[in-house]
Formats: C-alpha cells, sequence, structure tokens
C-alpha cells in the first residue's frame, strides 16, 4: 500500500481532533511520533500505523487494542481507556509507550485523520457527491461521463466500478471506509484527476466515512423506503442523507430533486448555494420527457431538445441531475447536454438484451419498492403494444422486511407474469422470504414461485413468446449471489444470455 509522500505526525493529526472538539483525554507522550498508517482493522495493521479503534455492530475494534499495540501501533485512538476494560488492562497498562487517545467519536475521528494523513485530497479536486434512495449508481455514471467527454480527467467511485485516471476497479462498498476513500482521493490527485464524483450512501453518512471530506457539489436524487433495517426509522434515514448537506463547504452548491417530497427538508440547514431540478413548478433546471421509446428519451431541458440512449421517465430526472452538476460546475449548458446525449446505459440499470426470438430481457437493480415501481413502469411504457409484461424479482435477506409485501403488490399490479425468486437471501431461509413477499399479493396462485434464481430465469425463457418483455430485477450488475455467509457466481445478464439467446 502507498503512503503518503510527507509522512504526518502524530501531532498534526490531533490538532484536526482537537479543533473539532473531538479529543476527551490523551495519555503518553505524542510528541515527534510518525504515522505510517491510518486503519481501523487490526489485521491490516503495521508497524507505525495508528489504529483507531471503532465499535460496530458485528466487532469491537477496542478488543483488538492489545493486538494492535503488539504489532506495534504508533498510536492508539478509541472511545474508552482500554485500561478500565478488565481484558485489556494487564498488557496495555505495561505499555506506556504507545499514546493512548481517547475521543468522542471514533468513526468522525477516524474519517478526520484519515484525511489529513492522506493531505486532504479532496481539498485538491472537485468533488461531486450523489446520495438518495435510488438514482445514485446512473447519476454518477453520467457525470463522469460527461465531465470526460468535456475534456477533464475524472476519477469515479460508484457501485459498479471505480475508475483512477484511466485505470477501472471492481466497486466493493457503496462507499469505501474512510482510510480507503481517502487513499483512493489521494491516487485521483496523483493521476491527474482534477474533477471527481462519487455515490455517498446513507450507510456513509450515518458512519462518518465521509467526515473532513470537501465537497464541490451535493446532490440528492430521491427518498424512498430502503435501509430501514439499519437506521431503525424513516426520520433516522432521512437525516442520514440529509447530514451531507447540512455539512457541505460554504463554497459548495447543494442540487436537489424539487419534485421529491424529501427536496426542501434536505436542504433547510444549509448555508450553501442551493439549486433544484425537476418536471413540476419552478425548479432551476426544468425538464420535459417529450418521447420515452425503446431506443431511448427525448427529453427538453432548460429549453433545449436533445435524445439520450437511456429509456424510462425517471432516467430523465438522472439526467437533468448530471446536467445540473455540469451547469453548476460552470460548463457550458451545450457543451453538457453534447456529452450526455453519448452517454450509454448503464450496466445493470434497464439494460437492454434484445434477442432474435423477438423477445426483449431488461436487466435493473431494482430492489426496493420504488424502484421496482419505476422499472416496471419503464418497461411496460416501450413495451410492444400487445406483449406480455413479465417479472423476475426477490427480496434481500436480513434487510427489511417490511418492503417485502409491497414489492409482492407492485410486481402484481404492473406485469402481466409474475415469478417470484430468490434475491440475495443471506442468512435468512429463502422459502421465508418468498412468504412475506406472498403477503402482500391479492392472487398469488397466479404467480410463479421459483426458489433458486437461474431455475426462476430459465424457466421465463422457455415460456417467453416473440413479442414478450422480460424484468429482472433486484441485482442488475451484481456477479454473485449471497446464500448463508457465501458468495456464488450467479449474474442476471450471464443468464439472461444462457437461456434466451
Amino acid at each position: 500500500m502507498r503512503t503518503p509522500a510527507n509522512i504526518a505526525t502524530l501531532d498534526i493529526l490531533l490538532e484536526q481532533l482537537e479543533a473539532e472538539d473531538l479529543l476527551a483525554t490523551v495519555s503518553g507522550s505524542t510528541e515527534a511520533i510518525r504515522v505510517t498508517q491510518v486503519t481501523d482493522d487490526s489485521r491490516a495493521l503495521r508497524r507505525g500505523g495508528l489504529f483507531v479503534a471503532i465499535e460496530g455492530a458485528v466487532y469491537d475494534g477496542h478488543r483488538f487494542i492489545q493486538d494492535a499495540i503488539r504489532v506495534g501501533a504508533s498510536a492508539v485512538i478509541c472511545g474508552r481507556h482500554p485500561e478500565l476494560d478488565s481484558v485489556d488492562a494487564p498488557d496495555i497498562a505495561t505499555t506506556a509507550r504507545t499514546p493512548i487517545i481517547v475521543v468522542k467519536n471514533t468513526r468522525r475521528a477516524l474519517g478526520l485523520v484519515a484525511h489529513t494523513f492522506w493531505e486532504n485530497p479532496s481539498h485538491r479536486l472537485r468533488l461531486v457527491a450523489v446520495t438518495g434512495t435510488n438514482g445514485k449508481t446512473t447519476t454518477t455514471w453520467l457525470v463522469h461521463h460527461m465531465l470526460t467527454q468535456i475534456g477533464r480527467t475524472t476519477g469515479l467511485l460508484g457501485t459498479i466500478e471505480n475508475r483512477i485516471g484511466t485505470l477501472s476497479h471492481t466497486a466493493g462498498l457503496t462507499t469505501p471506509s474512510a482510510p480507503e476513500l481517502n487513499e483512493m482521493l489521494s491516487d485521483m490527485v496523483d493521476a491527474g484527476c482534477t474533477e471527481a464524483v462519487m455515490e455517498v450512501s446513507s450507510h456513509a453518512l450515518a458512519l462518518e466515512r465521509t467526515a473532513g471530506i470537501r465537497f464541490s457539489a451535493g446532490v440528492f436524487t430521491n427518498l424512498t423506503r430502503d435501509h430501514l433495517d439499519f437506521h431503525g426509522t424513516w426520520t433516522n434515514y432521512l437525516n442520514a442523507k440529509k447530514s451531507l448537506f447540512d455539512r457541505l463547504d460554504r463554497s459548495a452548491t447543494a442540487i436537489v430533486n424539487s419534485d421529491d417530497e424529501a427536496a426542501a427538508q434536505m436542504v433547510d440547514s444549509t448555508t450553501v448555494h442551493c439549486t433544484s431540478f425537476g418536471s413540476q413548478g419552478n425548479p432551476t433546471h426544468r425538464f420535459t420527457v417529450i418521447e420515452n421509446r425503446v431506443d431511448g428519451l427525448c427529453v427538453n431541458i432548460d429549453g433545449d431538445t436533445r435524445r439520450f440512449r437511456l429509456v424510462g421517465n425517471f432516467n430523465a430526472y438522472n439526467i437533468t441531475a448530471a446536467y445540473s452538476v455540469g451547469v453548476a460546475l460552470g460548463y457550458r449548458k451545450s457543451d453538457v447536454l453534447d456529452a450526455l446525449e453519448t452517454a450509454e446505459p448503464v450496466p445493470g440499470r434497464l439494460e437492454q438484451f434484445n434477442f432474435e426470438s423477438g423477445v426483449t430481457v431488461i436487466v435493473d437493480y431494482a430492489h426496493t419498492p420504488d424502484a421496482l415501481k419505476k422499472a416496471l413502469t419503464a418497461t411496460k411504457d416501450i413495451a410492444p403494444a400487445g406483449s406480455t409484461l413479465w417479472c423476475i424479482f426477490g427480496c434481500g435477506g436480513d434487510r427489511d422486511p417490511g418492503k417485502r409485501p409491497e414489492m409482492g403488490s407492485i410486481a402484481e399490479v404492473i406485469a402481466d407474469r409474475v415469478i417470484v425468486t430468490s434475491d440475495n437471501p443471506r442468512t435468512e431461509a429463502p422459502e421465508a422470504i418468498l412468504d412475506d413477499i406472498r403477503d402482500g399479493m391479492e392472487r398469488p396462485d397466479r404467480a410463479e414461485w421459483i426458489t433458486d434464481r437461474r431455475d426462476a430465469i430459465r424457466f421465463a425463457g422457455r415460456s417467453v413468446a416473440s413479442g414478450d418483455i422480460v424484468l429482472v430485477a433486484g441485482k442488475g450488475h451484481e456477479p454473485y449471489q449471497v446464500i448463508g455467509i457465501n458468495r456464488i457466481r450467479l449474474s442476471d445478464r450471464e443468464e439472461v444470455k444462457r437461456w434466451f439467446g
């Protein structure tokens, strides 16, 4: 792993924590201590690294403070002094040379010291953050394409992939951990990037992964039911998203979807310049969908009518969001639209597969009630007259069960034929998840219930007729399925080509 050219000293990192009023107590001398790494993973810690003990949902980093000191940690940041913990006390009490810094919020402290350690990379980029329940991936994809086409070297951090200059890497988390995120931003600067765009999830905001990062623009796409298993309540979910806009730097621009009911709440506490996009009322940037066809959208944006390769009325929001970013960053409206017209559809986001049999299959990532409704509606809008609309979907295990019957109802109402199958069942019994979906359907006997996802896609491939259109929803670009704690190889895109080709 690369390290900054100027290895930070502990005192410099602590100055940031003190400025944020996060320091509680400091035990041991911090003078002239060099820090060669910042991590919250004791397994990845190297000698000279700074270990930040995070109390997580599964593991408590405080249990590994002893291990960090044995490896040769330069210092430890934690939420409580280990001498108060009878398990940790014996060894640590004898290790007086390792400074122990107790802070009021370890997650925020991790983000701040990681940003400082990597020499504040967001200060050397025009960085755009995109948050919202749906549309983050498509919007960031479009912004990256638009800026690249305009001629800017642009970085991308998203659900599908990360791009650093000309290099592309498969993404892990939607928003990486604070140390990884700041290292990647630093790599972008080194690669000559002047701009970057990233998805910022509600998890990342709640867990302070973006603490200390300066954004030039923040984009809000929409807010619908999702992740209540993590946030607990709708209010907590909303506030997590809202925190992005509350913390924007004064020079930034907040860009919101004014057609969404939560838009006003997103920016009611922000002090930055705000712009909006939408199809109703008087947004800063207004769009009207002229035509939605199987080969793409025709949309009028700010009085200029253009054709785009993306399909579905909801993608007009994503296109206009990306356009709003380009304008906010100071680029000419015509140049921004010229660039967006050439953008290809995002893999696994209403991605079309047209077969010689006359059947069209669309693969989409929709895994929330709102996203499934929009994907089905978009698919129905472009379906040939008299065709049968099929929907293959499931719901994830170990996630909010309340959305399962909602999604069952939506599929039943909009689609002509429904196949209910597994998404990522994780540690839940797949059959139990299907039962939850069944509870939301008026006529579950009319649906097909096929637990194995491969079998479900194969069944559809053998049952459709020429002219039919099939939506395979839930996993989009993902090349795997999570069953238990294991990932198995399974790609909807590959299975569609196999059974419909």
